[in-house]
């Protein structure tokens, strides 16, 4: 599995997260067809994967949460929707 940035191409979306929220820091990325945002704030750091497809894997959850948080046993908070198509990762600083 590769993390391919992808943030040049989601300029519109980049732009609304940074004006109409509170994070400061906004990088998207493409994990074959399954979409990863990551956010970051003084307060916390949420990452949103998405895939349209299918349901977003255990293992594309777990690679994404090793390569993006640079803390070793991060306490997280996973929320996702009854198709698990969209999961969130709440870490708090």
């Amino acid at each position: 599995m590769h993390l391919i940035d992808v943030t040049n191409s989601y300029k519109d979306l980049v732009h609304s997260q940074l004006n109409t929220t509170n994070v400061n820091y906004v990088k998207v990325y493409s994990l074959g067809n399954t979409s990863v945002i990551y956010t970051e704030s003084d307060k916390a750091i949420g990452i949103v994967l998405e895939n349209h497809n299918r349901r977003v894997r255990k293992d594309e959850t777990d690679f994404v949460i090793e390569r993006l948080i640079k803390e070793e046993n991060p306490s997280y908070m996973l929320t996702f929707d009854k198709s698990q198509h969209v999961i969130e990762i709440h870490i708090d600083k």
